[in-house]
């Protein structure tokens, strides 16, 4: 059982997620030229943090004695980054942490699936002064980033091309995709439009192969990258990376949550798994075929219908 000091609020866990981060680290798969500075940091031989895990929704279980934002029994997600640690029955943040309220009538598993991606998005398009009106192109529009990054850029006035496999076109399209690209039919690199925003989530595509694709002041978003990409982007204002120290923080989360209750964010799941089915999550995600986010539920913290 974490400790529960004097700013700290414990969370009884009700849902949480395996994402890619969450595969990669446990198997070490990481970007091209960042496994000797992974090792270092998270591990030589194995994790040293044992328990992976981002984010969690759930209820507050008890309060350190000086909270006063929170009280035992309110709803909430809370994230805690690389520190990691999500997959437990408890979870012990910081009251001034990554955490919000969940809306009245939303889910823990529903609220735990936006967190991953939602986060990912919202930082990328501040970095990337993304703005109603522009137009951008989402490859890897099906996983837990591009669900979230149709959505989100759909609420805010963008024009939506995504890219994904042709299975799941209606599926993104009803998420607010003005055009998809279907990869199995055709090859986006070879499109005749232009964009002002492209937003890299797979890895196949690097800046020289998009380049033409971006409008003079155009933006490409730079979700996966190996280290060679990070170094190349130095200097080069069109390329975006992310700073991840900033991606996981309570104002995210809250809007996230605010997006959500309105009905301006749709859960997509794609499947969910009990906590002791979580070796079979992790065999899912490691699929690559996942189509938003794989939840894990626990009984430790109730129900919450949505």
């Amino acid at each position: 059982m974490p400790e529960v000091a004097p700013d700290t609020v414990l969370i009884r866990v009700a849902a949480t997620c395996v994402n890619s981060g969450d595969a990669r680290l446990r198997a070490l798969r990481v970007p091209r030229g960042a496994g000797l500075l992974v090792r270092m940091v998270k591990g030589w031989s194995g994790p040293k943090q044992p328990i992976l895990g981002f984010e969690v929704a759930g209820e507050v279980a008890a309060v350190g004695s000086a909270v006063t934002r929170y009280k035992p029994g309110d709803p909430v997600v809370a994230g805690i980054g690389f520190a990691e640690r999500g997959h437990a029955e408890y979870l012990a943040v910081n009251e001034i942490g990554a955490i919000a309220m969940i809306p009245e009538g939303v889910g823990y598993a529903d609220a735990a699936s936006v967190i991953f991606g939602g986060q990912t998005v919202l930082h990328f398009f501040e970095r990337g002064r993304v703005q109603a009106g522009e137009s951008i192109l989402i490859n890897g529009a099906t996983g837990a980033v591009g669900v979230a990054a149709v959505q989100i850029a759909r609420d805010m006035g963008l024009h939506v091309t995504a890219v994904c496999g042709s299975r799941n076109a209606e599926l993104i399209r009803s998420l607010g995709a003005e055009r998809v690209i279907a990869y199995d039919h055709e090859d986006f690199i070879a499109d005749s439009a232009r964009y002002d925003v492209i937003m890299e989530n797979v890895g196949n595509a690097r800046f020289g192969r998009i380049a033409h694709l971006l409008k003079p002041c155009g933006r490409m978003l730079q979700v996966i990258g190996d280290l060679y990409d990070m170094i190349a982007a130095t200097g080069n204002r069109q390329v975006v990376v992310a700073k991840g120290e900033e991606q996981v923080n309570a104002a995210a989360y809250a809007t996230l949550m605010a997006m959500l209750g309105e009905g301006r964010l749709r859960p997509v799941i794609d499947s969910s798994y009990r906590f002791e089915e979580i070796i079979e999550a992790h065999r899912r995600v490691d699929e690559g075929r996942k189509v938003g986010s794989v939840v894990v539920t626990l009984d430790s913290g109730g129900a919450r219908a949505g």
